[in-house]
């Protein structure tokens, strides 16, 4: 296996037509969706290394489990013994199976890669306590052990700080409590919009949870879900990074399938680009994107940090001035996506003031001198992914783990060749 990539450039625009992968969002909530419920399937799933690990965590704790091309859920044997789960890189899986875990009965513990066990768990892991959740933990973080049983439930405060997946993860067991959850979300709320899809999840199995407009009270009742058979719809996140290739390279390419309704977050980056010159339109389920972008971007991210990595790549390469907010929470992703994310554009000659959780671009990325700088991803599929976009203009690049991009879009480097209509340009490392 290769260690690295080198990524090229790419001048007189691109063309194309890239066929997206399915929401990994959406695939791992109907998967816990199905769990709960004690049965489902699930059509048209992203299979990647975050889905593969939570359904590999399910079968584990005990649920049948069956991965062609759908994913069949079935029943529930609790294991007799003990059971070590290994969420590796997964945050979404890691905490949607303590909640799970938690309300089950059952002995297990949860566990992760290195940088899984920097990330926050702490205000899940109250919550789930303050309704008789017996956890023990190290000081708020993984691993966490799990003495499962039938909880409660009822009334329960959560601060969810630096994740919406800690109100998803309790709202998602919700059904599994005797009384149902009666939960009240307090201080800041990042990514709110993850928790509509969270939502759409829920009702699609048969749970009448009711939620306040703010996304501030949550009522689950303490019934079953029942098993259901639910579609995946294409995911914006993945579009955001072809989008943005075509708002820097220019010319004209074609994604979907996407639904212009979706309540994914991300949908927000056509309107972004939009605004910054890239013209786009629909047709059917799909968009046509025409770049390059004429003007800066200005953007909120405190909802939508998922699609920093690519609108920063962009507004590195459009005219200076691009100012992003709500930056606040990138510490906590898959990487510290703030700081990798100005150390790589910085190497590449772009000049970024960060205050804060505010950054703005004084100077934009330089053209590609041949010498082919190194990047890296940190570990990130996100950053991975916005490196391929910033090589078209200052490529070629070396990047140090472009395997990275398995998180979420196992098939980015083989989409990314077609796109650029020269399939085996990103050539091995030497």
């Amino acid at each position: 296996m290769m260690s690295g990539v080198t990524l090229p450039a790419h001048s007189g625009g691109l063309r194309g037509t890239v066929t997206l992968p399915t929401s990994k969002s959406l695939t791992n909530r109907a998967l816990i969706a199905s769990a709960v419920a004690g049965g489902g399937t699930i059509v048209s799933p992203l299979d990647c290394g975050d889905t593969r690990v939570l359904a590999a965590a399910l079968a584990a704790a005990g649920w049948a489990m069956e991965w062609g091309t759908e994913i069949n859920v079935g029943e529930r044997k609790v294991p007799e013994d003990p059971i070590s789960l290994d969420l590796a890189e997964s945050g979404t899986g890691a905490r949607l199976m303590l909640a799970l875990l938690a309300a089950s009965p059952g002995k297990s513990s949860i566990d992760g890669s290195a940088r899984l066990r920097e990330r926050p768990m702490a205000p899940l892991l109250e919550s789930l306590t303050h309704l008789g959740a017996e956890l023990g933990s190290r000081n708020g973080f993984l691993p966490v052990e799990i003495e499962g049983a039938v909880l409660q439930g009822g009334r329960v405060e959560v601060r969810p700080e630096v994740s919406s997946q800690f109100v998803s993860a309790l709202v998602m067991a919700g059904p599994l409590m005797d009384e149902g959850l009666d939960l009240v979300v307090s201080g800041s709320l990042p990514s709110a919009p993850y928790l509509d899809l969270t939502v759409d999840v829920m009702r699609a199995f048969g749970c009448e949870l009711e939620v306040s407009d703010d996304r501030r009270r949550w009522q689950v009742p303490p019934t079953s879900l029942q098993p259901t058979r639910y579609s995946v719809e294409g995911d914006w996140s993945a579009a955001a990074f072809v989008l943005a290739a075509a708002a820097v390279g220019g010319g004209e390419v074609e994604v979907g399938p996407l639904d212009p309704a979706s309540r994914q977050g991300d949908r927000a980056v056509m309107r972004i680009l939009a605004d910054a010159g890239l013209d786009v339109d629909w047709t059917g389920d799909r968009v046509i994107a025409r770049g390059p972008v004429t003007a800066p971007i200005f953007a909120d991210l405190s909802h939508t940090p998922d699609l920093f990595p690519a609108l920063a790549v962009v507004a590195a390469c459009a005219p200076p001035g691009s100012r992003f907010s709500g930056l606040h929470h990138l510490k906590h992703k898959e990487s510290d996506r703030l700081t990798v994310m100005v150390e790589n554009l910085e190497r590449l000659g772009a000049r970024l003031r960060v205050d804060g959780s505010e950054m703005e671009v004084e100077r934009t990325l330089r053209q590609g001198s041949g010498t082919a700088p190194r990047v890296r991803a940190a570990g990130d599929h996100r950053v991975a992914m916005a490196m391929a976009v910033a090589a078209l203009v200052s490529g070629p690049l070396e990047l140090d783990d472009p395997h990275c991009v398995s998180k979420s879009f196992p098939t980015f480097w083989e989409v990314w060749d077609r796109l650029l209509g020269a399939p085996g340009d990103a050539e091995p490392a030497t």
